[in-house]
This record gives C-alpha cells, structure tokens and sequence, in this order.
C-alpha cells in the first residue's frame, strides 16, 4: 500500500466546532474530508479547511440518500459517523480514518503511520514480547509466522485523557491527562475482542461492510434509542468477530492522538448505564456465533441473523439496521 497513491478519507462528526483542525497544520492537505454535523442544519464554518476537498453534511443529507431508512443512523450520538464511511466508500476511498473533534496532534506522520499499519502482516499463533513499532522480532520467534493476517484496521492511541468509562473516570481522575506513551503497536490476538474506540482510527475500504455503529443517541423522531456511548465499542465487538473468522488482524497503537476531552464526566455517566450493563452479556452472545460467510458483507448478515441478542425492542430494529447497512455494499 503506496501512500502517494491511495486515496484518504477523513471522516469527522462534530456538534461544536472544528477549531481543532488548526492545530493539524499541513497533515491532511493530501486528504478529502466528510465533516458530518450532527444537526439538520449547516452551522460549523467549514470555509478554509487544509483537505484537498471537504464534503458538509447533516441530517438532510442522510434523509435525501436514505429516505424512510435514515433511521439506521444515530443522532445526537458520534455513531452517526456511519453515514460518512458510506459516504467516503461511496467516493472510492481506499483508506477511511476516523477522529473526534476534540483530538490534536501528538505524533509526526499521523496518517503515513496509519496507512504504513494497514500495510503490515500481523504474526499467527505467536505473540511478540517486544513491542517495538518497528517490529523487530526476538529470538525464537518463528519465520513463518511473522506473515500472516492481513492488517485491515489500525487502531490509534492516545495521550491527554484517555478513552475510559465514566465510571472509571470518577474513580481515577488523573488518567484524564495521561502523557505521550512511548511509541507502540500491538497486534490484537486471535480470537480476542478489544474495546474498539472511534476517535483514532483507520481501516480499508474493504471492511467498510463491518463498520456499523449501532443506532444510539435518538432515532429521527428524538425518540432515545436507550443506549449511548457504546456504538464504536458494540461495532468493534461485531467487527473483530467476522475479521477473526476472515484471518483479518487489527494492529494497536501509534499514532496517538492527544484527546483534550469535551464531553462532561457526569453526562457520560448517565448515558453509558444501560449500555454498560448489556455490554457485559452482548459480547458473549457474539463469541457463541460460528461463522460460515467468506466476505465481510456476507459474514456481517450472518452475524445479524444469528447473534442471539437480548429480547427487547432495540435490538430486533438493530438487527434489522444492520442487514440493511450490509446490503449497501
């Protein structure tokens, strides 16, 4: 994967506004923008921007695209980002990445890095002890199995405050302004889930099938969908199970990103109750799913169908979102 010669999307859901993209400097000139305004109508000046295109979307335009199916998407929730991977898939991007509007740089090359991740091969069957960015082996570790998955996601760190639950916040305030880790990336092991978070992340287009994040926030109504702050976490549940069964491989790490965090511990609190609670049973329900498709596309409708959720309401329409978003591909 050549760098000069990929085509980069930034995808970017906002409800304040993008000030955030000054400090970036030069680092996204190369890359085309989906800058999605969680609102019906366009108040974020978007005039400026160092992309070599920018795309402002709200509500509007997911109902024009989606019509009586825009429901699929959050709103009032950062999951709506959903709607710009579509968006950039759509537009022949190569390689989406995902950032909050309240992360600023902390690392040089931030998008050659993630890009130069996506072009990895993770190790099999054997996990490196040292975890040096460059990768180098120790002695022992077996040739052969150095080359093996694919690398299809690259998950991005950070440094500032780090990505935890509001609950642990409460408890351990000064992880609220970590530093910089020193320079690291991780394969995830097969057959491990991970806690997927969507303010630092890059993929390839051809996983863009598995990254649906679960309807949260309100439905088009301003119904609550009960849930909140766990559509990239719920997403990266669904979608390391189907890369697993695909001998695809997630690497973690650098780049980092430095997370001035916007959002308010005690709002947050309120929010992640319920989805906390049905997290700890979800992801079980996922691990019992055994998988028969050979793509992302077919393995997610699969996943759909099978996965025994919990017997309530939200899930038989996440269900049924989710097969919908799988068919857009």
């Amino acid at each position: 994967m050549e760098a000069n010669r990929i085509k980069v999307f930034i995808v970017i859901p906002t409800i304040r506004n993008l000030y955030f993209l000054k400090a970036w400097k030069n680092e996204f000139t190369k890359c085309h923008s989906i800058i999605i305004e969680d609102g019906n109508d366009k108040t974020v000046n978007t005039d400026n921007l160092n992309f070599a295109s920018v795309s402002h979307l709200t509500y509007k335009d997911i109902v024009k695209d989606f019509g009586g199916k825009s429901w699929i998407f959050s709103r009032k929730n950062a999951g709506i980002r959903s709607y710009g991977f579509w968006r950039a898939y759509k537009a022949g991007a190569d390689v989406i990445i995902t950032l909050d509007d309240d992360c600023y740089p902390d690392d040089s090359d931030f998008v050659d890095k993630h890009i130069k991740n996506l072009a990895l091969k993770s190790s099999t069957d054997w996990f490196p002890t040292y975890p040096n960015p460059k990768w180098i082996y120790t002695r022992g570790f077996p040739y052969d199995a150095r080359k093996g998955s694919e690398i299809v996601l690259s998950h991005g760190l950070w440094s500032g405050a780090l990505d935890l639950d509001a609950k642990t916040e409460i408890k351990l305030p000064k992880l609220l302004s970590e530093k910089k880790y020193p320079p690291i990336r991780q394969f995830i092991p097969k057959g491990y889930f991970y806690s997927m978070c969507s303010m630092n992340l890059a993929f390839k287009r051809e996983i863009t099938p598995l990254m649906f994040f679960p309807m949260m926030g309100v439905d088009p109504k301003g119904k609550s969908w009960g849930y909140d702050r766990y559509d990239d976490i719920w997403a990266g549940i669904f979608s390391k199970k189907i890369m697993d069964h695909l001998n695809l491989g997630v690497v973690n790490g650098s780049p980092f990103i430095d997370h001035k965090k916007a959002s308010i511990i005690r709002h947050n609190r309120t929010k992640e109750m319920n989805g906390m609670k049905i997290n700890e049973i979800l992801w079980r329900c996922v691990q019992k799913v055994k998988l028969t498709g050979r793509t992302p596309k077919s393995c997610y409708i699969e996943l759909a169908k099978k996965t025994n959720f919990p017997k309530e309401s939200y899930f038989k329409k996440l269900r049924e979102a989710m097969i919908i978003w799988a068919n857009l591909f």
